[in-house]
């Protein structure tokens, strides 16, 4: 844990109670000479508790207005040589499962993005969505913690939501062809897109695929989940009107050999993973430190003020 401040030079303020400070020593010493010349009795409270008080409320504000944060840094090992891109269907067909109450779609893909994770250790990896267009919710990076926060919290079936959220025909394997023009890549050789999807996809259009990821360097792995009799089944255990596309697993298969890459279907996953070991190979690795956790402080901060607030306020009503 490292203690750091967002914003160090707004804890200046803190010197605004200088002037404020000034005149009240000099109003005390004004009223103590009135005082012995009146031969009147001093105030109860000393003014040294006031001004420490003072004191304390402006150190305190000080602190607050600087944003101290706890910053948990962790060390990881990252490939310098080779980034992968993850992009997962989250169109409304892949809520389709076996039987109600059995994994869907999406999460058979989530657990197979998991073993990838697992199985790549130290590749930086990326995360999209993919429907009829593709959305990058975090750029490649090898921090475990970032890619498990971003597939637990940050993305779901119509999370984020196709154009037609209510197709469950929304997927488009045509929209991957902006990740070889968009930059998903920065500074690697090797590049991997690994795609999990039912490919239940809008028309594929093979010669624009290959005319954008020819000379790209990005090797594809496109694993197919969904089996024949999935349904979608509605919370009360009905069958919505929805049958599995019988085409999937050609349209796989052609767009897997227009953005030369390779197919596999869900039971394959363990052929897949060797694959995208065997793409990646080895390379070097450097060491990367990365911020994992950072917890705010300046809410507490301003609430401690509060002690010295109330301490003048009580002083100044009993004065």
């Amino acid at each position: 844990m490292e203690l750091a401040f967002l914003t160090p030079l707004a804890g200046l303020v803190a010197f605004a109670v200088i002037l404020p400070l000034i005149a009240f020593v000099r109003s005390e010493h004004r009223a103590a000479h009135v005082r012995s010349v009146l031969r009147l009795a001093p105030p109860g409270g000393s003014r040294r508790q006031t001004i420490a008080a003072i004191v304390l409320l402006a150190l305190l504000v000080g602190i607050g207005a600087a944003q101290p944060i706890l910053e948990q840094t962790r060390e990881h090992s990252a490939r310098t040589d080779a980034q992968a891109f993850l992009l997962l269907d989250t169109s409304r067909s892949m809520l389709a499962a076996s039987a109600p109450g059995e994994e869907t779609r999406y999460d058979r893909a989530e657990a197979a993005a998991r073993r990838f994770r697992e199985s790549l250790p130290g590749l930086p990896i990326g995360i999209a969505s993919l429907t009829d267009r593709v959305l990058p919710l975090v750029f490649p990076s090898a921090n475990p913690d970032t890619f498990e926060r971003v597939l637990s919290n940050s993305i779901a079936v119509d999370k984020p939501a196709s154009r037609g959220a209510d197709n469950t025909r929304a997927t488009a394997l045509d929209a991957t062809a902006v990740v070889p023009d968009r930059n998903f890549f920065r500074g690697a050789r090797r590049r991997l897109v690994l795609i999990l999807t039912d490919a239940e996809t809008q028309r594929v259009h093979p010669q624009r695929l290959e005319a954008q990821f020819a000379g790209s360097g990005i090797d594809t792995i496109l694993v197919r989940i969904g089996r024949p009799t999935d349904r979608i089944f509605a919370p009360d255990g009905g069958v919505e009107p929805y049958a599995a596309d019988p085409r999937s697993a050609a349209a796989a298969n052609e767009y897997a050999a227009a953005v030369a890459g390779r197919a596999f279907a869900e039971d394959q996953l363990d052929e897949a993973i060797d694959a995208a070991r065997d793409t990646v190979g080895t390379g070097r690795t450097t060491l990367r430190i990365e911020a994992s956790d950072v917890r705010p402080l300046g809410p507490y901060v301003f609430l401690a003020a509060l002690l010295p607030l109330s301490f003048l306020l009580w002083r100044r009503n009993v004065a």
